[in-house]
């Protein structure tokens, strides 16, 4: 039996997929205090929004002694519940994590295959995404590295000029 909250859309929320409230997943994954999982989110927005679209939803909490307070509360869609579940690091996350990394090894090997057409279109689509990525990453990586040079090009020539 699963630990994991059942992904649903809240009624407020029309979604094209389940998500995942926050905080349940949160208290799945055994953090002690729930709402933390909110700065995982935020430290993850670009990664998470990679993905697709990130459901966020304000809503109104009270506080101790009455005091009301806005919060933002994220539903996830189930790949962005995979990559906070890998970023955790509590140990229901790290023994959910290893579930997935047995599952993606067992797709990596050709031990799983898509069921039709249209869930091998969209695996060659995770793959384009993936693919697209990592060239973004080696851009900024050469592009950190370029500006490095350059700075320390700029040292070298003014420690000439002072001889």
């Amino acid at each position: 039996m699963s630990t994991l909250p059942a992904i649903s859309a809240p009624p407020a929320l029309v979604l094209s997929e389940p998500t995942v409230r926050d905080l349940e997943l949160a208290k799945a994954l055994g953090f002690e205090r729930p709402t933390s999982i909110r700065v995982l989110i935020k430290r993850s927005l670009p990664m998470l929004e990679a993905m697709g679209s990130l459901h966020q939803i304000d809503a109104v909490i009270v506080a101790g002694k009455g005091a009301r307070r806005a919060v933002t509360e994220y539903r996830l869609t189930r790949p962005q519940a995979a990559f906070i579940i890998a970023k955790a690091g509590t140990k229901r996350a790290d023994s959910l994590a290893v579930s997935i990394a047995e599952v993606f090894a067992m797709a990596a090997d050709g031990r799983l295959a898509p069921v039709d057409k249209a869930a091998s279109a969209e695996l060659g689509a995770v793959q384009e995404r993936q693919e697209s990525r990592l060239a973004a990453i080696v851009a900024e990586e050469q592009e950190a590295r370029s500006g490095a040079f350059a700075l320390l090009g700029r040292g070298r020539s003014r420690r000439k000029r002072r001889r």
